[in-house]
């Protein structure tokens, strides 16, 4: 029988601390392959209306991945987002069986955006992207330390700088070959990289890391991503708009890309001149492009055409 009742879950590396809301008691399972069978048969019976799960640097994907595909409503949520409302609520303490029981009252009053699983293909380019950033922070360490190391050492710096950038190298052919062969998104990869900035890189990141581009609003594709302006007002006083928040993976190349187009496409380029010349600062100009770039590339992939522009031409 369905019920109005909302769960939190603290996740652990070892164990899964559960809340029902309005319940006290906050029972706990292994964070394994058993132990998840366990907690999903018995939210099954429950049949809530939302699980809340905070998301603790990947050890929340398999409980997360097995309520989804059991048809049960999840949301992942970041946890400095239910630090805040906790701390709104009064909810000062902190221990693992209070954050279950915080997770499904924000939940209730809340009610986070619903988790949509990713295809088998989206997960693999998304562990090799994570890979590859993996490999490009390593890269750009070594590269600083060369700039400050002894004499004596530089070889091995080198040495490893050469190995990086040929696993990087390799990485980037496999992500390449990986997207050509899937047929689903060929349509897609077409279009997107018809507009001047959006290089492979790019491309492999928003099929991967934002399958909702092209299938929501231009405001509600900003918010997500985290490029949408955010008023700072209060009485007279104007503060301030800032963006916050969204997907930082796919903000990162949607930056590198933008500061591409501010170059190489006319759409681009003509409104970061104008905000310049408009006395906006260079930072401020290049994130109201880097809106404007994600609303177009977001209208691309919905209406299925490519990029188009008479300055273009």
């Amino acid at each position: 029988m369905a019920t109005s009742s909302y769960v939190g879950i603290d996740v652990s590396k070892d164990r899964l601390d559960v809340a029902v809301l309005g319940k006290e008691r906050v029972w706990q399972v292994e964070n394994t392959q058993e132990g998840i069978v366990q907690l999903v048969q018995r939210l099954e019976e429950l049949q809530p209306e939302l699980i809340v799960v905070e998301a603790t640097g990947g050890y929340q994907r398999a409980v997360v991945e097995a309520l989804f595909w059991a048809g049960l409503a999840v949301a992942v949520v970041n946890p400095a987002r239910v630090r805040q409302f906790a701390r709104a609520y009064g909810l000062l303490a902190k221990t693992d069986k209070l954050d279950a029981q915080v997770l499904a009252v924000f939940g209730q009053k809340v009610q986070p955006r619903r988790y949509e699983s990713k295809s088998e293909a989206g997960k693999h380019l998304s562990a090799l992207l994570v890979r590859r950033r993996q490999l490009d922070e390593m890269l750009k360490a070594e590269q600083n330390r060369l700039r400050t190391i002894s004499q004596s050492l530089k070889d091995s710096v080198q040495r490893m700088i050469s190995t990086l950038k040929a696993e990087k190298k390799s990485l980037d052919e496999q992500i390449q070959q990986f997207v050509a062969e899937q047929e689903a998104w060929q349509e897609q990869q077409k279009i997107l990289k018809s507009a001047p900035g959006v290089g492979k890189v790019t491309t492999a990141t928003l099929l991967a890391e934002l399958p909702e581009l092209g299938k929501m609003d231009r405001k509600k594709i900003a918010a997500l991503v985290g490029v949408a302006p955010m008023n700072y007002d209060s009485g007279k006083k104007r503060g301030y708009r800032k963006t916050k928040g969204g997907r930082g993976d796919v903000r990162s190349v949607l930056y590198m890309a933008t500061l591409v187009a501010t170059r190489r496409n006319p759409l681009i380029r003509t409104q970061y001149q104008h905000l310049l010349k408009r006395g906006k600062l260079k930072k401020v100009a290049l994130i109201a492009c880097m809106r404007k770039f994600l609303t177009i590339l977001n209208a691309m992939l919905r209406d299925r055409q490519p990029f188009r522009c008479a300055a273009c031409a």
